[in-house]
């Protein structure tokens, strides 16, 4: 950790804020050992890491298990029977005794100095959000497409038509966590919440910088842009209960930027195959 790390402003009698770190985990016995480890190689080192295995039917809890074994900052919960990602977080934010709980899904990674430069812009900015810039790799750890740049501050009505955080970048504090859960009812629950955190007042910033990777994997919820534009309309009536006139204006935004970001990526697919289909 750099000198700079070594105090950081806002810490209660010189003491380094803890950061709770929840990692739901279900069937990712592939990827959860890098998760795992790109944890501990943290620069900031006063963390506890709560691993929540939502009843995997691969060797995912043992993993997590063998990792616990040899550092007592990480813990393992197993759920009973599958609960879902929203829940298991819920889950996980019952367990956190930290100034800060941080999110990381048991398949994407973050770089070294993630937590070190979050606890950072917390510090400087007050902000009961915090998010960072990040990669997307695909299930090999290769980059797809060039690097999410995050802007440094976003508020409820931005991010109603553009979706800036990523769950696995996200630092929250702790008078969220005391009070507030994901909800479980909507199929993106992260977007949901952000926005429910936003319409209530908390702010958010960014880290421009890139510490954390989201891996995309062929079953992924993300994968189904359609499935994902269905959710996002959901979110807007029947979650933040928005007006219709509200909602079609904001989806309307949402597929506007949505599809000029393919068209780029298409783009950036051509010239790298040379051009051809």
């Amino acid at each position: 950790m750099n000198e700079r790390s070594s105090n950081p402003q806002g810490s209660e009698k010189g003491r380094l804020p803890l950061i709770s770190v929840v990692m739901p985990c279900y069937n990712s016995e592939n990827f959860l050992g890098e998760a795992i480890q790109s944890v501990i190689n943290q620069t900031y080192k006063n963390w506890e890491l709560f691993i929540i295995d939502d009843a995997s039917t691969d060797h995912s809890a043992a993993v997590a298990k063998e990792y616990a074994l040899h550092d007592a900052r990480i813990h393992i919960q197993q759920n009973k029977k599958n609960a879902g990602a929203a829940r298991t977080r819920n889950i996980g934010f019952d367990l956190c005794h930290g100034d800060y709980v941080a999110l990381l899904d048991s398949d994407d990674i973050w770089y070294a100095e993630m937590l070190e430069q979050q606890i950072w812009l917390a510090a400087e900015t007050k902000a009961d959000i915090l998010y960072c810039s990040y990669r997307m790799i695909d299930e090999n750890g290769r980059c797809l497409w060039r690097d999410f740049k995050v802007p440094k501050r976003t508020d409820f009505n931005h991010m109603l038509s553009s979706s800036v955080i990523s769950c696995s970048t996200v630092m929250l504090s702790k008078k969220i966590t005391d009070h507030y859960r994901f909800p479980d009812n909507c199929y993106h629950e992260d977007l949901a919440f952000w926005l429910l955190l936003m319409k209530e007042g908390y702010t958010a910033r960014g880290n421009q910088r890139v510490l954390a990777a989201y891996r995309l994997r062929q079953n992924s919820r993300a994968s189904n842009k359609l499935h994902v534009a269905m959710e996002r309309w959901h979110i807007y009536r029947d979650i933040l209960h928005l007006s219709l006139i509200k909602s079609t204006k904001a989806f309307f935004i949402y597929a506007i930027l949505g599809f000029q970001k393919y068209r780029k990526r298409m783009r950036k697919a051509g010239e790298g195959d040379g051009g051809n289909s």
